[in-house]
């Protein structure tokens, strides 16, 4: 579909959101659109409706109709992938890392309100079991990186896999860091520490919050679509002899 079709069909989609139409009926029809268009060309037809003077609030029913559309996408693929699948796996790991993200928002926001370091306290001892969890993340991304990307690289299929290696490199520092902090919680100065963890808390659950959903929503529909059942039972031999996460443990 050429960017002037789309341009076209995007217009005339958020007319009826902004308009009394039958919003199941419209959104039925965005829905249709929204799945056959790629996410770069879509941002691209946004922005030349924003410079033709489309008011960016009203991108907002697109921008949520697509991330619906994108949520159906990602349940119907959980539904039609087999336990041991490789991405099933990967998928339930984002799933627990999710988890992860949301008790550390929630411990360092304990943490943030204590005036002095308190050894007897639980959230100390949770920080470390946390901090521990996301250093093993690192096996799921090693899991992509040796097997899941160069078979997507084999396909021609370079860039989403490169930009997910970056922010593999990204993210790793931020792991790091609150794995140091928490085992010299003690000989630090106690604001020091608080300033410290709530910078990379923060920075670490943004970054990779958005980095799990362009890999559910993005890279592993593509992979799916694109890699066949013998290429998936390589992917797994090997994504068995890296090792799995210890918080993923049913995947013999």
């Amino acid at each position: 579909m050429s960017v002037k079709s789309m341009k076209d069909k995007l217009k005339d989609i958020l007319k009826k959101l902004n308009s009394g139409e039958d919003p199941q009926e419209v959104k039925k029809e965005a829905r249709e659109l929204l799945k056959n268009i790629e996410t770069r060309e879509l941002s691209e037809t946004e922005q030349e409706l924003v410079k033709e003077g489309l008011p960016e609030n009203e991108l907002r029913h697109l921008c949520k109709t697509h991330i619906d559309v994108m949520n159906e996408e990602l349940e119907n693929l959980k539904m039609n992938l087999p336990v041991k699948h490789p991405l099933n796996t990967l998928i339930k790991e984002h799933d627990e890392i999710l988890n992860i993200l949301n008790r550390l928002e929630k411990v360092n926001s304990t943490i943030q309100e204590m005036d002095e370091y308190i050894p007897e306290n639980y959230v100390f001892e949770e920080l470390k079991e946390l901090a521990h969890h996301l250093i093993e993340t690192e096996k799921h991304h090693t899991r992509e990186e040796e097997s899941l990307f160069p078979r997507l690289e084999e396909k021609e299929i370079t860039g989403p896999p490169n930009i997910m290696r970056m922010e593999h490199d990204d993210l790793w520092p931020g792991k790091e860091r609150i794995d140091y902090l928490i085992e010299n919680v003690e000989r630090l100065d106690f604001d020091e520490f608080k300033k410290k963890l709530n910078k990379t808390v923060k920075s670490l659950v943004s970054t990779l919050r958005d980095h799990i959903f362009k890999e559910n929503n993005i890279l592993y529909p593509t992979a799916y679509d694109m890699l066949d059942e013998n290429l998936w039972e390589k992917i797994k031999e090997e994504c068995d002899r890296i090792g799995y996460c210890c918080f993923v443990l049913d995947n013999d």
